[in-house]
This record gives C-alpha cells, sequence and structure tokens, in this order.
C-alpha cells in the first residue's frame, strides 16, 4: 500500500483515553511555547500556534510523487520569466509596474545567474486515502518569505517527543522520521550559491521589513539553528545593509548571503519613502539574495498562463498534464473575453457573476488569506463590491507592457490586482482538541498542504482551521507531517 490509512493515528491516539490525550495536548502547547511556534497578533502579542496531535503520515511514494510536482512548477515559473519577455499577452496578465521593472532588470545582471529559491507551493493535498495522487489541486505559488520555515520542523520534532511511543505502536517495525527539514533545503541552498560565485558561506544576513511587527515570528529561531551550523549569522532590516572596502554588512556584521522575508514591493516603499538600499542592489547584480528577483513571477495570476491553452507550446508534456489535471482554472479580473474553463471564449465580468457560488476572488500577490471572497460564503452584494474592487485595479491597458527588466511607464505603482479562481474542495480531517475547560474533544477542521521547495529538494507542513480560508494568521494551526520509511 502507498498510502497510511487515516484510521491508523486515529485508532491509536483514541486508545490512549481521554486523560491521557489531555496530558499529551497539554504537552504539545507547552512544548510549541518554549521552542518558538508563535505568532504575532496586530497587538504584538505573542500567541502559541497550536500543533495538532494527530500528523500526517507520507509514505516515500507520496514525497518523491510531490517532489516531482514541485520540480514542475518551479520549473514552469522560470519558463514564465522567458515568455514574458516575449508575448505582450503575457506581460499583461503577470504584470510589474515601473518601478519592479527597474528592479528586475538588476535580476538580469550576469553575474546574478544563480537562480536561488526556498518557496512554498499551497495545496489541498492529503494522504490517508487511495485516491491521494489525483485528488489534489494545487493553490498557488510563494516563492518569496515563505511562512514555516521553522515552524514545520520543529512541529514534526514535537509531536516525536510526545507521541513517540504512540507512532511506534501504530506503525510496528516501521522506520518514522520528519518529513525533509525545509531549514537544511534552505542551508543546501546557501551551499551552493556560494559555491557558484566561488567566495566562502561565514556569514547570513536574514533581512526583513522591520517597520511590520506582527504576523510569524520565525527569523530569530532560524538564526539559532544557522549559529549551530557554524554560520554567523544576523537579522536585519535591508536598510541597515552596506557596502564597505568592498565587502558587504549588515550593520557591523559581515556577511555573503541574503535570505529574505521582504517582497519587491516592499523595497520600492522604503525607497519612496527616502531609504538608500545601494548595498541590497549590488548584492542583487551578484546573485547573493534567496530567493532571487527572478521568482516575482509567483504572482497567482501565473496560474492564467498555465491554465489558457494559447501557451500549452511553451511548456513540457509533464507540466501541461499536471497543469490539466492540478491546476485550478484562474484568470486575472479585467474587462475582456477569456477562456472559460471548458475552453470557451466568455465575457469575464459577466462570467464571475454569473458563477459567485463556484468561484474565488483573490488578491493576486497579498498573503494570509487577506481579501478572499469565497462566492459560496458571501452575498451578492459583498460580491458584486469585491468584483467592482477588482475590475477597477485593472482598467484597460491603453498601451503594451514593457517586458520585465526594461523601462518604461509614468513610475507609479498601481494598485492591488485580483485574480478569480475556481473554488478548490478544501478537505477536512478531525484532530483531538481541548476544551476551555480542560476536556478533550474530536474537531473537524479544514485542511491544506504546503510545499517547500528549492532547487534540489521539498518538504512539507500542513495547516487546519475552523474555517474554509486555512491560515496561521486566521487562527489556524500546525499539521506535522512525518515520513514512514
Amino acid at each position: 500500500m502507498d498510502y497510511v490509512p487515516r484510521h491508523t493515528m486515529e485508532r491509536a491516539l483514541r486508545r490512549l483515553g481521554r486523560r491521557a490525550l489531555a496530558d499529551r495536548l497539554h504537552a504539545m502547547r507547552a512544548l510549541a511555547d518554549v521552542r518558538g511556534v508563535r505568532y504575532l497578533d496586530d497587538r504584538g502579542r505573542a500567541r502559541t500556534i497550536d500543533v495538532a496531535l494527530k500528523p500526517w503520515i507520507l509514505t516515500s511514494d507520496q514525497l518523491f510523487c510531490f517532489h516531482w510536482v514541485a520540480q514542475l512548477l518551479s520549473d514552469a515559473l522560470l519558463r514564465l520569466a522567458h515568455l514574458h519577455a516575449r508575448v505582450p499577452a503575457v506581460r499583461q496578465v503577470v504584470r510589474f509596474e515601473p518601478e519592479r521593472e527597474r528592479w528586475m532588470r538588476l535580476a538580469a545582471h550576469p553575474r546574478s545567474r544563480p537562480l536561488a529559491v526556498i518557496g512554498r507551493l499551497d495545496s489541498t493535498a492529503i494522504y490517508d486515502h487511495a485516491d491521494w495522487r489525483a485528488a489534489f489541486r494545487m493553490l498557488e505559488p510563494n516563492a518569496v518569505g515563505v511562512g514555516g520555515v521553522h515552524y514545520a520542523p520543529t512541529g514534526c520534532a514535537i509531536t516525536l517527543d510526545v507521541l513517540g511511543d504512540v507512532l511506534a505502536a501504530a506503525l510496528p517495525g516501521r522506520a518514522l522520521t520528519a518529513t525533509p527539514d525545509p531549514r537544511q533545503l534552505l542551508m543546501e541552498e546557501l551551499e551552493a550559491v556560494a559555491a557558484r560565485l566561488r567566495r566562502p558561506l561565514r556569514g547570513l544576513a536574514l533581512i526583513e521589513n522591520t517597520d511590520f511587527t506582527t504576523g510569524t515570528d520565525e527569523f530569530q529561531e532560524l538564526a539559532r539553528y544557522f549559529r549551530r551550523l557554524g554560520l554567523s549569522v544576523v537579522v536585519a532590516d535591508p536598510r541597515e545593509l552596506r557596502l564597505a572596502g568592498g565587502r558587504l554588512y549588515a550593520g557591523r556584521t559581515p556577511v555573503d548571503l541574503l535570505y529574505r522575508d521582504s517582497e519587491l514591493a516592499e523595497f520600492i516603499e522604503m525607497e519612496r519613502r527616502g531609504a538608500k538600499l545601494t548595498a541590497l542592489r549590488q548584492a542583487i547584480r551578484e546573485g547573493r539574495l534567496i530567493s532571487g528577483l527572478a521568482w516575482e513571477f509567483d504572482q497567482k495570476s501565473a496560474w492564467e498562463i498555465f491554465t489558457d491553452a494559447r501557451y500549452t507550446g511553451a511548456f513540457t508534456r509533464e507540466q501541461r498534464r499536471l497543469f490539466r489535471e492540478h491546476l485550478l482554472w484562474t484568470r486575472l479580473v479585467r474587462e475582456e473575453r477569456v477562456s472559460d474553463p471548458q475552453g470557451r471564449l466568455v465575457d469575464l465580468p459577466a462570467y464571475i457573476r454569473r458563477h459567485q457560488s463556484r468561484l474565488v476572488l483573490k488578491p493576486n500577490t497579498l498573503f494570509g488569506g487577506e481579501g478572499v471572497l469565497i462566492g459560496s460564503e458571501v452575498s451578492r452584494r459583498e460580491w458584486e463590491r469585491g468584483l467592482g474592487t477588482a475590475l477597477r485595479a485593472c482598467p484597460a491597458p491603453s498601451r503594451p507592457t514593457a517586458p520585465a527588466g526594461q523601462a518604461g511607464g509614468d513610475g507609479r505603482q498601481g494598485k492591488e490586482r485580483y485574480v478569480v479562481q475556481e473554488r478548490a474542495a478544501i478537505p477536512t480531517d478531525t484532530f483531538p482538541s481541548l476544551t476551555e475547560r480542560g476536556s478533550v474533544t474530536w474537531q473537524e477542521r479544514c485542511v491544506v498542504s504546503g510545499f517547500f521547495f528549492s532547487s534540489t529538494g521539498v518538504g512539507l507542513v500542513g495547516r487546519f482551521s475552523g474555517q474554509s480560508i486555512v491560515n496561521v494568521s486566521r487562527g489556524g494551526g500546525l499539521i506535522p507531517a512525518l515520513w514512514v520509511h
């Protein structure tokens, strides 16, 4: 059998009894707290993120399958960059405003060729049923500043500590470990970039925008991890980078490479406010930024290019099959005729109005579930308001857009655009949890997968929530993903 059935873990946990389950749930919460699995709310208060007591268990077949899926999609995102340069219609769908275009030109510098990446691909994949290969859908890409790099392996370690005896009883004679560690994927990426650039890897800056004081809180924990591996590591704001004597510094610390949590739009906003990012620009020219600017093509609207028959010739046979079977129909919202899921040309705004119940509106580049409207869960009035906002953000172009890396336009940053996407069937699972009185109840939750990917490997983090928009920022929790050998 190439999967572990759901009842395997559920039976093992239920056999513990409610008191023992409560003790283990308290232990999970305590370890998550001391090991830095936390989220900062809008007031800057730390909240310990729930870690599910019932882990996902993947087989080797499943890990290898999704490694292949991640490779196909990451390669498609790189192919999109070449298509973007050649085809004006693609530049209208995956668009870079003039300020971004000027930054993207830095990534075209010959010395910036190493295409380093740590990204995440979100999916509806679950693993405890026979149809796991066919049933999943890929939701969206995220190749910059991905969350969970610390949380995912820490959740696995907590689970192995708290549930080691239960796992051994449920899967006797089977070796069980964490799924590949995204921190190790990042370390391997750092070493590969340093080798390609023929420079030593001694110092690393984890750069994040310190204007933001809420959200995931992983960089300090990541810094501790890399220090244990022998690197000199500093967490710094991009505005703290400087050049001195031909070397790159973060504050007073010399660094060789940068790993970013910030998107390009944040760098642009910093410069608008008067910041000098000369050192960051130089690091990008030299290929020392991970993920590189080439991965700014991770907009949700990329799914339109992958699911539109006009562009199939740009991709391999395996990629086309993946797109056809596992990608959700997605279109950038605009006043235009486009192909619908059956390939028929339709007026897009009219189609969105007519099929509200099976569609979702999403901001094209925002994350954390911000601004998402699920058609079946909102009123007609709310849907019309959201559609109006989306249409105003993407007026009909008056002239062709320049390829990324070429100057053009009036220099202003555009409004956040929206995509419309076929609504995915979000799977559910049941997990033991503590009530306010400290007793144990089994609750059904919506679940999604996040596949970490680098240039060579893949990892996994699961998330669960009581809402259909599954995100840690909206009160969701983490599902550890273990690997049975």
